[in-house]
């Protein structure tokens, strides 16, 4: 019996179960805050974990460690989000993401630009292509600052979703001023949600948020 025994306390304790943290949330979309419904998410495990959240919500099982979490969406736009996450301990780790649009970046390409000598040979004109290539470049950026800036100028003149203008219709009956604890009480919104809206609203010019101790207080700016 005695010779067995070793291998019957490695037989145990090679079929405990392997205790690990959980990290769980949801991804919202940037424009509506609301759930993002068949998004991608994935997290750099080894090997690297992939998650198709139907409905928005999705959960990992994970060792210590420090890992990227990403989110994509891929519709009339893509979508995209990441956070980087440490995990010191077992547990459950509750991290939420706003997918926002991807901007490419510019690529420019220059046509070959060339003249011809008195012999009949065509050449590269090597000082006219990089005065050209940095003509192109100044050209292509100041188009995307313009077409940029008109879509920050429509953003802030289009009507404001449901949801926003309720947020805020709260806050003026509450005389301009309320906490971010009352408005969670009063819509039932989630926090990361109500901090999201509230986000928005203060890019938008709407609001400013002032911290006094462990709490938020809302001012209207209109």
């Amino acid at each position: 019996m005695q010779k067995f025994l070793p291998a019957l306390v490695l037989a145990i304790l090679l079929s405990s179960p392997v205790s690990a943290a959980i990290i769980e949330g949801k991804v919202y979309s940037w424009e509506t805050f609301e759930p993002l419904k068949n998004c991608i998410v994935t997290i750099n495990t080894t090997p690297v974990q992939r998650y198709v959240a139907v409905n928005g919500s999705y959960m990992f099982e994970v060792e210590p460690g420090v890992y990227l979490l990403e989110a994509y969406y891929y519709g009339d736009i893509t979508l995209y989000a990441n956070e980087t996450v440490r995990i010191t301990e077992n547990g459950t780790y509750r991290i939420d993401l706003l997918a926002q649009p991807v901007i490419e970046e510019l690529n420019v390409s220059a046509p070959e630009i060339s003249f011809e000598l008195g012999n009949g040979k065509r050449e590269s004109s090597w000082p006219v292509v990089p005065v050209f290539i940095a003509l192109t470049v100044v050209i292509a950026a100041s188009g995307y600052l313009i077409i940029r800036k008109r879509g920050e100028k429509s953003d802030d003149e289009e009507a404001l979703p449901e949801d926003l203008e309720e947020l805020l219709a709260i806050i003026r009956r509450s005389g301009g001023r309320i906490t971010q604890k009352e408005l969670k009480q009063l819509t039932g919104y989630s926090d990361a949600k109500i901090s999201l809206m509230l986000t928005d609203l203060e890019r938008r010019g709407k609001i400013e948020r002032v911290k006094k101790g462990r709490g938020k207080i809302i001012f209207l700016k209109e």
